[in-house]
C-alpha cells in the first residue's frame, strides 16, 4: 500500500474481524471454549430448544459442523439434545445451567474489556459504525441471494 493510501473498507473490516478472533480465542481459551462454541450457546440463551437445523441457519454452519460443536459441549455439560415431540425427526437443543453460567462469565469477561475496545470513539461514530456495518451485511445477504 502506498504512504497515505487508506485501506479499503472491507480490508479494515477484515483486520478488525482477525483481530477480535484471535483476542476472544486468546481469552475463551481459559474457559475451555471456543468462539464457535460461544456463539451456539449465545443463540441458545437467546431462544431456548431451538432445532439443530435452527441453530445452522441461524449461525452459517453446516449440519456436520454443529453436530460436531454440540457434541463437544454437551460432553462439557452445557447443553442437552432432546427429541422434537412435534418431529420426531429433529431434535432440540437447550442451554443447561453449567452452559448459562460459563455463558454469563464469559459475557463478563467481555463486557469488561468493551470499554478500552471502543476507548477514543464517540459514542455517534460507534453507533455510525454499527449502522453501516448493519447495512453492509444486509446488502451482503441480497447477494448472496442472487
Amino acid at each position: 500500500m502506498k504512504s497515505g493510501q487508506k485501506e479499503s473498507i472491507g480490508r479494515q473490516i477484515y483486520n478488525c474481524g482477525q483481530a477480535m478472533r484471535s483476542y476472544a480465542d486468546q481469552k475463551l481459551k481459559n474457559h475451555d471454549l471456543t468462539v464457535e462454541q460461544l456463539h451456539i450457546l449465545k443463540r441458545l440463551s437467546a431462544v431456548e430448544g431451538q432445532t439443530q437445523s435452527r441453530l445452522c441457519s441461524e449461525v452459517g454452519k453446516s449440519p456436520a459442523n454443529i453436530t460436531r460443536i454440540l457434541d463437544r459441549l454437551e460432553k462439557k455439560g452445557c447443553v442437552n439434545r432432546k427429541n422434537n415431540p412435534k418431529d420426531r425427526r429433529s431434535v432440540l437443543v437447550f442451554l443447561t445451567r453449567e452452559g448459562e453460567s460459563l455463558l454469563a462469565e464469559v459475557n463478563v469477561l467481555f463486557d469488561a474489556v468493551l470499554p478500552d475496545v471502543v476507548a477514543g470513539i464517540s459514542l455517534e461514530d460507534q453507533n455510525t459504525a454499527i449502522n453501516v456495518l448493519g447495512e453492509i451485511l444486509q446488502n451482503l445477504s441480497e447477494l448472496s441471494k442472487k
